[in-house]
């Protein structure tokens, strides 16, 4: 049975066990996706990283990020955990790593103290930022389990943004975010009906 080595990285931390938790493989050479996913939903944080040779000889690696049941495109925790850990083991070139994601290539810098040692690292996102539809107030609030009083629009509306994943961005009260607790099934229900809108639309056109 093959071993695969790993481990775990506490990012936006300055000490351990706090911060968002990942967990990279070093060297996931061999191992299947359906393996990472597997490992993945065993390890049970919010996402794990496998590395693996680059397909461009210029670039560091490349990175497949996983969350507990779906590959990511692109995300930022994961980069900047996967470049500390990997910079920590000398592999970055002149504090630089370039990391090949399906989103395209992570620029990602690494940070030193005055004698050497990794502090962490900042990363450039594989897309420039694009903004798509906007959302409706009360969906976004029903996501977040707040009150839709406490979403704000006179800045700008919620509304769908990408750099690599697609993401939701909206503006609260600082007691709607205190308040916020996420809603799966709102969630859920909100993504089916969009993707129904979406289908009906493509019928309308096509026909």
């Amino acid at each position: 049975m093959s071993s695969y080595s790993f481990e775990t990285v506490d990012v936006f931390a300055e000490r351990r066990f706090a911060g968002n938790p990942l967990a990279v493989f070093h060297d996931a050479t061999g191992l299947s996706a359906d393996q990472m996913q597997s490992l993945a939903a065993e390890l049970n944080l919010s996402e794990t990283t496998f590395v693996l040779p680059p397909e461009n000889p210029a670039h560091s690696a490349r990175v497949r990020i996983f969350h507990r049941t779906a590959e990511m495109p692109f995300a930022g925790h994961p980069m900047v955990g996967t470049g500390y850990a990997l910079a920590r083991r000398g592999l970055d070139r002149e504090g630089v790593l370039l990391f090949e994601v399906p989103a395209g290539v992570v620029r990602v810098e690494i940070e030193r103290d005055a004698s050497g040692d990794v502090l962490g690292a900042s990363i450039s996102a594989p897309q420039p930022l694009s903004l798509s539809e906007t959302l409706p107030v009360e969906a976004i609030a029903a996501c977040a389990g707040i009150n839709a009083d406490a979403v704000l629009v006179s800045r700008h509306r919620p509304v769908l943004a990408s750099m690599g994943t697609v993401y939701a961005i909206a503006e609260t009260t600082d007691e709607g975010l205190r308040r916020a607790v996420p809603n799966v099934s709102e969630f859920r229900r909100e993504a089916n009906a969009r993707r129904d809108c979406r289908s009906q639309w493509r019928r309308a056109e096509a026909s």
